[in-house]
């Protein structure tokens, strides 16, 4: 009998093959879906933040202290002014943040409101640097304005505290370039002469998602405490020197001195950008350990992958026991396990993430267990194909809640499925089965 490439079994690979591609387009859609969705919770967490308080950040004050120069000539007069800018020699901040969830419909933002505590000192030896190009000029210390930077204002929600010297500051709305705060006009006279002014304050702030500081003094040392149990302290520049990390929440300490930073301890007016100081910052951020979404995004990454690996198997377990299936039947299993991540979206934004796929999984594993049992006219057929899908898709939850080993895991099972297919057929003689079909 002679043996042609074109057989019907090779016809019926290749219209596996491509039924698989072509099943890469709804899965897409899904994708797509994921897309739009998460997009639509981003919205929802910028809507919670403009009304509860955004990602704060909060520092240590910036000192801002005018001058001018009046010359003379005849009767002409002119006049120049400016302002240098000084930080803190030392400067301890102490942060408590309470968390809670706050929900938009489906959408869950955490949030908290922080108790913060600023407090150091300012001494002459932060203006060491600008001595010599404020000399010669009219220095108004007297009139010197402290500006405390914080990111959103309106989350202030209490000033327990705002003390300069030995007396309270009358706080207002300031800033630095677009950087905004809070501050007020300060005496800084005991600059000029050598001394050190100690300062003080104390804020209830209420923010969303993240709080970062910035280091604005010549040594910046920070505690932060709280009872969430998944901080990210990866949202800064800085790592905290130390931390501890419990169930009931954790407790980070950081030192940055003024070696660390790409800015000076002192400057004449604008010389050092907003953004510059935005850039030292570090702090926590309240991490949602892989949320309903990432997870959706890391299944479907996986989804052609398990729709060959379903495929191939039912057509392996066709042609081993000798039942047949149609293109068509094919295309129906398909179709099933691409409505699979459908349901697994829609499931997953109103339960917990387990119980989601477990309902989604177990009505897929159900429905080609029935359906290949009727198209195979076997029971026994329909339960072992149902027991292979619970099976694959058991292994593709591993993956979904695996965040450090997900490749691995991956890759682990890619090879085990192959090698599994290879032994189970290393003994098939494809081309008697083909002259089979062709008979």
């Amino acid at each position: 009998m002679q043996y042609r490439v074109f057989s019907p079994l090779a016809a019926k690979l290749l219209t596996i093959a491509g039924l698989a591609i072509v099943l890469i387009f709804p899965v897409a859609q899904v994708r797509s879906l994921v897309d739009e969705r998460n997009s639509l919770r981003d919205t929802a967490v910028s809507s919670i933040a403009a009304d509860w308080g955004g990602r704060q950040v909060v520092a240590p004050p910036i000192l801002a202290i005018p001058w001018e120069i009046v010359t003379r000539d005849g009767e002409y007069v002119s006049r120049r002014a400016g302002v240098v800018h000084a930080l803190a020699a030392r400067t301890s901040v102490e942060a408590s943040l309470v968390p809670e969830v706050r929900h938009l419909g489906i959408y869950s933002v955490p949030v908290y409101v922080a108790s913060v505590q600023i407090a150091g000192e300012l001494d002459a030896a932060s203006l060491a640097e600008l001595r010599e190009e404020m000399a010669g000029r009219t220095v108004h210390w007297a009139r010197a304005r402290l500006i405390l930077p914080v990111a959103a204002v309106r989350g202030i929600r209490e000033v327990k505290a705002a003390q300069w010297g030995t007396g309270p500051v009358r706080l207002e709305p300031a800033s630095y370039q677009d950087l905004p705060g809070v501050g007020g006009v300060v005496d800084a006279s005991p600059l000029a002469t050598g001394g050190r002014v100690p300062f003080r304050f104390d804020l209830r702030l209420a923010g969303s998602e993240a709080l970062q500081v910035l280091p604005l003094a010549r040594t910046t040392t920070t505690r932060m405490t709280s009872s969430w149990p998944h901080p990210n302290f990866s949202v800064g520049e800085f790592l905290p020197a130390s931390y501890s990390l419990r169930p009931s929440g954790f407790d980070a300490h950081w030192q940055v001195l003024e070696l660390n930073r790409n800015f000076p301890q002192s400057w004449a007016g604008d010389a050092t950008s907003a953004g510059t100081l935005l850039a030292a910052g570090y702090g926590v951020e309240l991490h949602q350990p892989v949320d309903t979404y990432q997870r959706n995004e890391r299944a479907i990454k996986y989804a052609v992958l398990f729709i060959a690996i379903t495929l191939m198997s039912i057509f392996l377990w066709e042609h081993l026991t000798g039942l047949r299936l149609h293109a068509v039947q094919y295309f129906m299993v398909g179709l099933a396990l691409s409505v699979f991540y459908l349901l697994l979206l829609a499931f997953s934004e109103h339960l917990a993430f387990g119980l989601a796929y477990l309902i989604a999984a177990a009505a897929l594993t159900a429905l080609l267990g029935i359906y290949l049992a009727g198209a195979l006219r076997s029971r026994r057929a329909g339960t072992l194909a149902a027991g292979t899908i619970a099976s694959v898709y058991g292994l593709l939850y591993l993956l979904v809640l695996s965040e450090q080993y997900a490749l691995l895991l991956g890759a682990l099972l890619v090879f085990g499925v192959l090698a599994a297919i290879m032994l189970v057929t290393r003994r098939l003689d494809w081309h008697a089965l083909g002259s089979k079909q062709d008979a």
